[in-house]
C-alpha cells in the first residue's frame, strides 16, 4: 500500500442486488485492508449525504457488522471552521470465542480539506451508480 494518507474504495465484484468492495486505508504510518458486501442503495444514498457536508454534526456509513466477520464504518466530523476529521475503522476475521484477539481491528483518522471531500463525494456517487470503479479520498 502507498505511504499516502488516504482512504480507497474499490468494487472487485458485483451481482444485481449488492456488491464487494476492497477497503484501503492508510494514515503514512499505519495501514489496513478489507473486503466488505455493500449494498448500492445505501452508499449511493451516503453519498447523496455527503454533498451536503460539512454539517455541524457527524456524519456516518457503515457496512458488515462490529464483531463479526467483516466490519467498515467512515465517520466524517467537523473539525474547527476548515478541517475535517473521518475516523476509518476496520475489522476482519471471525474471532472465536476462546480467542478473541484473532480479529483483526484497526481504526485511523484522516484529517481532509473540503475540496478533497467534493472529489470523494463525486468519486464515490460515480461507484456506487455505475457499480464499479473506485473512490479515493486523500488526507492532509
Amino acid at each position: 500500500m502507498e505511504k499516502e494518507k488516504q482512504l480507497k474504495l474499490e468494487v472487485i465484484w458485483k451481482d444485481d442486488e449488492m456488491f464487494e468492495i476492497q477497503v484501503k486505508v492508510s494514515n503514512g504510518r499505519y495501514a489496513g485492508t478489507t473486503e466488505v458486501y455493500e449494498q448500492y442503495e445505501a452508499l449511493l444514498n451516503f453519498s447523496y449525504q455527503l454533498r451536503s457536508y460539512p454539517l455541524k454534526e457527524t456524519l456516518s456509513h457503515s457496512c458488515g457488522e462490529r464483531g463479526n466477520y467483516v466490519f467498515f464504518e467512515m465517520k466524517f466530523y467537523p473539525i474547527g471552521i476548515s478541517k475535517i476529521g473521518v475516523l476509518i475503522s476496520i475489522e476482519e476475521n471471525t474471532p472465536t470465542e476462546s480467542r478473541v484477539e484473532e480479529k483483526d481491528k484497526l481504526s485511523i483518522e484522516l484529517l481532509i480539506e473540503q475540496n478533497s471531500l467534493d472529489n470523494f463525494q463525486k468519486e464515490l456517487f460515480d461507484l456506487a451508480y455505475y457499480q464499479k470503479g473506485s473512490a479515493t479520498l486523500i488526507g492532509n
